[in-house]
């Protein structure tokens, strides 16, 4: 809990400090809670003067800014993707920016906390939230460092660690890790990844056989993005595991909603799934 603190106060410090530069686009925050977007276009001593797609010409008042945030936006005036490097539960080889704090939760149990300490590297934490609170542990550290292999092609490494503890076992707490890597083509608009890792844990040891995962995603409007997710984990016959999802983005959050859909032998079953995620 100290460490996603750290990383939120950390962050939200540094994003006051920053200085906006005419020509580009810019998410004002004001300290009534509201907030204003729009191309910078000027300022004074007292206001910046800001161009809105849909509104036209505005003024911010920069006593009343409490945050200021840098909007990037695409060759068709859109804002850019704010969550290309992950998808609903795997990642892409694509780098998280550097100083960028996001919190995601999947259906209110699942949250994570992620940070781009540099231009490569990322580190967070994952919790079962209720699980935590019964008085179990579910700790889950993951770190990924990105490599740009040339334009539109990245290669990325890391791990996925598991600590789990339940209060009822007397038994040791279950220790395990996933060191993978993972291959995309494409950018934050349009991409596919494909990816592998190899399970180890304090019971069983090395797994038999790796995981494999792939992995894509096309923007198709101002606020759409469809996704989909393949798993085949190791050590486990005749199942998998396939995600289709549409995710809804807006310039600092989104919200995905799809189905997980599991087939073991000849079985299949879907679970609805709702994700929610925002960037600081």
């Amino acid at each position: 809990m100290l460490f996603f603190c750290w990383l939120l106060v950390a962050t939200t410090y540094c994003q006051v400090l920053l200085i906006p530069e005419v020509g580009k686009t810019y998410q004002f925050d004001i300290k009534n809670g509201s907030s204003k977007q729009g191309r910078l276009d000027s300022l004074d001593a007292t206001y910046f003067y800001i161009i809105d797609q849909a509104t036209g010409p505005d003024r911010v008042f920069k006593e009343g800014v409490s945050k200021i945030k840098e909007i990037r936006l695409t060759k068709n005036g859109f804002f850019a993707n704010p969550h290309f490097s992950r998808h609903v539960f795997g990642p892409s080889a694509m780098p998280q920016p550097k100083g960028e704090v996001y919190w995601n939760n999947l259906l209110i149990e699942y949250n994570t906390v992620q940070y781009g300490v540099s231009d490569h590297l990322s580190v967070g934490m994952s919790t079962f939230l209720f699980t935590m609170l019964s008085g179990n542990l579910a700790l889950m550290p993951n770190f990924k460092y990105s490599f740009k292999l040339k334009e539109n092609r990245h290669l990325a490494v890391g791990a996925l660690g598991f600590l789990w503890g339940f209060k009822n076992r007397t038994d040791e707490t279950f220790r395990a890790a996933l060191p993978f890597a993972v291959y995309t083509i494409g950018d934050s608009e349009a991409n596919f990844s494909i990816g592998s890792g190899w399970l180890v844990s304090n019971e069983i040891g090395w797994s038999r056989s790796p995981t494999l995962y792939t992995a894509g995603s096309r923007r198709l409007s101002r606020n759409w993005v469809l996704q989909g997710e393949w798993f085949i984990p190791s050590d486990v016959d005749d199942i998998n595991f396939f995600l289709l999802s549409m995710r809804y983005i807006k310039p600092v959050s989104s919200w995905d909603f799809g189905a997980l859909i599991t087939r073991f032998e000849r079985s299949t079953a879907a679970i609805p799934v709702i994700s929610y995620t925002i960037k600081f």
